[in-house]
């Protein structure tokens, strides 16, 4: 049985008394509570309807979605350099059972735009389109054979949904943006920009849920949520004005 990783390894520290071991992805950010006085709040409210609109749209017709794949290098070199080689094969077998899981779930329930598969080792490259011999196939291996030429794509993971401090940050503002506000709940999919911004609502950026033995029901109805909301805006011509928020 594929176990919920991130508690998993939780309970490894705790047992272990492995000190420093923790999530590769960081502690989770302070709370912010005057955030939405940040520049990128600016119109907000009228902006995200129309970049959500943008984002569907592109995504659809000429987009992929690709899902970011943890690795959990750093927990299990730290594992091994504490000299717990059995509970560093374990984390790296549950990880690679996971990631596993996850692939099968989007190659038989995902069919909304092409999906590619990177480890989170890669998510410099994907930020820069730097997308050569990066993505790896159902058995784990990069694929130098697999390759994405979509103009557009959105990246999706499972992990944390943010209260978040970002509002609608353009393309120029993009790289030095940093997320600080709270995390709010853990998800099986949250979608984020190629910065790895997470989007906003009108557009379906977050699929409940977190039990890997469910994830095809989880990637299924994000399925259906995008087809859902591209029909209803499948008309949407995106304006020049806009195409700074739109990456």
């Amino acid at each position: 049985m594929v176990l919920k990783l991130n508690k998993f390894i939780f309970i490894l520290a705790i047992l272990g008394g492995l000190n420093g071991v923790s999530q590769e992805d960081g502690a989770k950010p302070p709370k912010v509570n005057n955030y939405k006085t940040d520049s990128s709040f600016t119109n907000f409210n009228t902006l995200r309807f129309n970049v959500a609109k943008a984002q569907i749209t592109l995504l659809k017709k000429d987009g992929a979605l690709l899902v970011r794949l943890k690795t959990n290098t750093n927990t299990i070199q730290r594992l091994k350099n504490a000299g717990n080689i059995d509970l560093a094969t374990q984390v790296e077998r549950e990880t690679q059972l996971t990631n596993k899981a996850i692939i099968r779930a989007y190659n038989k329930e995902f069919k909304f735009c092409p999906v590619f598969f990177f480890y989170s080792d890669y998510s410099d490259s994907v930020k820069h389109q730097h997308l050569e011999t990066i993505f790896v196939d159902s058995t784990l291996s990069i694929n130098s054979s697999i390759v994405c030429k979509a103009s557009f794509y959105l990246i999706a993971e499972q992990g944390s949904i943010y209260d978040s401090s970002l509002g609608i940050v353009s393309e120029a503002q993009a790289p030095m943006a940093i997320e600080k506000g709270t995390a709010s709940k853990e998800v099986a999919i949250v979608v984020k920009n190629r910065y790895f911004i997470q989007l906003h609502k009108p557009f379906p950026y977050y699929q409940q849920g977190y039990a890997i033995k469910k994830y095809p029901e989880f990637v299924k109805k994000f399925n259906k949520e995008l087809e859902d909301f591209y029909t209803k805006n499948s008309s949407f011509v995106m304006p020049a004005e806009l195409k700074e928020f739109v990456y």
